[in-house]
């Protein structure tokens, strides 16, 4: 799988993770093991450094840490896109 390595990245990876006939059916995954397969696919995941609905994983040489109990559904490409995109841009200004 190709490595996001850049914000440009999410959208083409995101669309092809969901295009991707080969993966079990996303419907029976939670919310969090949606996210977890997605990023366990396209990112580094760090992990020994997340609690229950965290996530932490790197890109671009930065960490950073995902609270998905505030994700919206990883279904919904707009506002989860938004979502993410959102927590990444602030933890890399912080």
């Amino acid at each position: 799988m190709k490595t996001v390595r850049a914000m440009d990245d999410i959208q083409p990876a995101y669309s092809a993770f969901l295009e991707n006939n080969h993966y079990p059916k996303l419907e029976s995954l939670s919310n969090w093991g949606k996210n977890r397969f997605f990023f366990s696919l396209y990112f580094k995941l760090i992990e020994d450094w997340h609690l229950t609905e965290q996530i932490v994983i790197e890109m671009d040489k930065h960490f950073y840490r995902l609270d998905t109990s505030e994700a919206p559904d990883f279904l919904d490409e707009k506002p989860y896109l938004a979502w993410l995109k959102g927590a990444l841009l602030h933890q890399y200004a912080v």
